[in-house]
This record gives C-alpha cells, sequence and structure tokens, in this order.
C-alpha cells in the first residue's frame, strides 16, 4: 500500500438507526482489532463475519457493543490495504464511542472520500471508476444510477483502453511506414492507414456523442412550466 497510516470512517450515514457500520484500512488493522477485545476475528477465514465484543482499549476495558466484525487482509479488498468492517447497533452514542476507541487504539479520522483514494492509489481503480463511486453515492435518478454502476464496473474504462490500442496500432503502422520504406516488407498502402484514421475518428466521434447525455445525466435538465396555472 501506499500510506503507512491506519484510517477510520463511520460507512453509513449519521443518526440513529438499527444498523452502523465503522471502515478501518491500513496496516494497523489487526492490531486495532486485538486492542479492541476483536482479535479473534483475525483468526477466521477472510471476509467471515465474526461476532465479537467491542470494547474500549486496555485492561478492564468498558464494553461498548458487540459488533459483526470482517477481516479483509490485503490485497484483496476495497482499498487494497488490510482493511475491517465494525457492524455495530446504531446509536450515534455507541458509533461516536468506537470511533474514538478506534483513534485511540492507533487509527485517525479518514479525510473525506479517503478510502476511495486510497484504492485508486493502490490501483484497485482507475480514476474514471473513481468519479463513478461518487456518481453512484449522490445518483439521485435511476438513469444516473444505471450509469453510475456501469462505470464502477469499468466499462468506460474498457472502451477507452480499445480506443487507445487502436491508436497505438495506427502509430506502428506510421511508423513502419515511415522509418522502413525499403526493408524486405513494402510500406503500409496508405490506403489501409488512411482506413485506419477513419476508423479511429469514427470511434472518438461516437465516444464524444455521449457526452452531452452523460452531462444531462450529471448535472440534470432545466424545466420551465409556462402558461396559466
Amino acid at each position: 500500500g501506499v500510506s503507512v497510516d491506519t484510517i477510520v470512517a463511520r460507512a453509513t450515514p449519521p443518526g440513529r438507526g438499527a444498523v452502523a457500520l465503522v471502515r478501518l484500512s491500513g496496516p494497523g488493522v489487526p492490531g486495532i482489532l486485538e486492542a479492541l477485545g476483536a482479535g479473534r476475528v483475525l483468526e477466521a477465514p477472510p471476509r467471515q463475519a465474526v461476532l465479537a465484543p467491542i470494547r474500549w482499549p486496555g485492561p478492564e476495558g468498558e464494553l461498548l457493543d458487540r459488533g459483526l466484525v470482517l477481516h479483509f487482509p490485503a490485497p484483496a479488498s476495497y482499498t487494497g490495504e488490510t482493511m475491517a468492517e465494525i457492524g455495530l447497533h446504531g446509536g450515534p452514542v455507541v458509533v461516536a464511542r468506537v470511533l474514538e476507541a478506534c483513534r485511540v487504539a492507533g487509527a485517525r479520522a479518514a479525510e473525506p472520500g479517503e478510502f476511495t483514494r486510497r484504492s485508486w492509489l493502490n490501483g484497485k481503480l482507475d480514476r474514471l471508476q473513481v468519479e463513478a463511486v461518487e456518481d453512484l453515492v449522490e445518483a439521485e435518478s435511476p438513469a444516473l444510477h444505471r450509469v453510475a454502476v456501469h462505470q464502477v464496473e469499468g466499462g468506460l474504462s474498457r472502451r477507452l483502453e480499445t480506443l487507445r490500442g487502436e491508436v497505438l496500432e495506427l502509430e506502428a503502422l506510421l511508423a513502419h511506414h515511415l522509418d522502413f520504406p525499403d526493408e524486405d516488407e513494402p510500406p503500409t498502402p496508405t490506403s489501409v492507414i488512411r482506413a485506419r484514421v477513419e476508423g479511429v475518428r469514427e470511434s472518438v466521434g461516437r465516444l464524444l456523442a455521449t457526452a452531452p447525455g452523460g452531462r444531462l445525466l450529471r448535472e440534470g435538465a432545466p424545466v420551465v412550466l409556462a402558461g396559466a396555472p
């Protein structure tokens, strides 16, 4: 991983609810779980939920809650670092005290978007997928939700990778045509190069044509209602 510190944050919205989720990421996760009295999750298979007490760090630590704890050893996690998720009862005081206990045990509060940023820095997501994660969280229409899911799964990234491959092939054809005109293989006919250029231009055009629709999905459209009420 790129980072040396361990971060903690509430992954569910603030407020009161039946369940709240606290996430940890970084090399200090195993030690923090041990300090909270939930170390037995480390003996279970990765990604298997274990019911464990969550205590204030230190001997005679006060019991804060009982939670479902999952452990994700690096690199097989969202951020690519060692991670843990702790499912708690969703009372504000419970969550606040568990977050504070994690900080006392060695974590620091995550910055907004830091889990996703670490995922990008560790090569788990590319830049387009990172932007799509934000869209997925913010989506207020079924249409934007569908597009965001597609992008998080790498839809646009694959299209751009295909386009990049086409451009690199074209560059190789041009280099061969210019640099090796007298070799055994004849230079590539300019008609072939022209056709490939046209193909790439069409691919770029089709991709660009989707941009106005994407902007509408993300930003919405002003609607005017005019006339008698």
